[in-house]
């Protein structure tokens, strides 16, 4: 729905990327252990560690990134879209950082997560079958989504990622039944998303294309 979601810590969280990746740190090795999915029946797909903002914002702190400025009496999915963000941008990125190339996981410019997850897929049969469910999940914004992404972005070995294509999709599908349309694109990639007669877009088609592209 235009207008449900404030996209300003989207466009801060990507000018951001868009300059320079995370500070690394002893928080990567608690970042690994955030591909849980949420506990409970809610709808939208996001990380369990959403739900202990606490631990969250303490880990992006030590990551240097920045924070959303909202409180904690923002609309709920505002709260989850922001804090989800977040979650799984520094959780894919601690799961690549042990075999990127370089000891560097993020690139801006480089490949989306898309196109990361639908490289895996020629890595083998059981690759293929993991991606391609996660694809599928991604797509009807079903719970375990994000956990999936960042279980393949681990087994995507030795890959960089844009990270801000990671903060869109995760931005963009978190805490309600179907991806959300954005009226802002800061991601560097996708130009022609807004290209619409209602000038929105939703990252999750874009991540699907490349996923698509990246399989054949």
């Amino acid at each position: 729905m235009r207008g449900l979601l404030n996209e300003t810590y989207l466009n801060d969280l990507c000018e951001h990327l868009a300059v320079r990746p995370p500070t690394r740190g002893t928080w990567l090795d608690r970042a690994r252990g955030w591909s849980a999915p949420p506990g409970d029946r809610r709808h939208g797909a996001w990380l369990r560690i959403v739900t202990t903002p606490h631990i969250l914002y303490q880990v992006a702190v030590e990551a240097e990134v920045p924070l959303p400025a909202h409180t904690r009496d923002a609309h709920p999915l505002q709260l989850v879209a922001e804090e989800n963000a977040i979650a799984t941008t520094l959780a894919v990125y601690a799961a690549l950082m042990p075999t990127a190339p370089g000891g560097e996981a993020h690139l801006a410019g480089g490949p989306s997560i898309g196109t990361i997850i639908g490289t895996s897929t020629k890595r083998g049969p059981a690759h293929e079958v993991t991606a391609r469910a996660t694809i599928r999940e991604i797509a009807r914004s079903g719970r375990p989504a994000m956990s999936r992404l960042v279980h393949d972005a681990g087994r995507a070995r030795g890959s960089r990622v844009d990270l801000r294509t990671v903060v869109a999709v995760a931005f963009g599908i978190a805490g309600s039944q179907r991806p959300q349309r954005l009226t802002t694109n800061p991601t560097g990639h996708w130009p022609n998303a807004l290209d619409t007669e209602q000038q929105v877009w939703e990252p999750a088609t874009e991540v699907i294309g490349d996923f698509t592209a990246a399989a054949r």
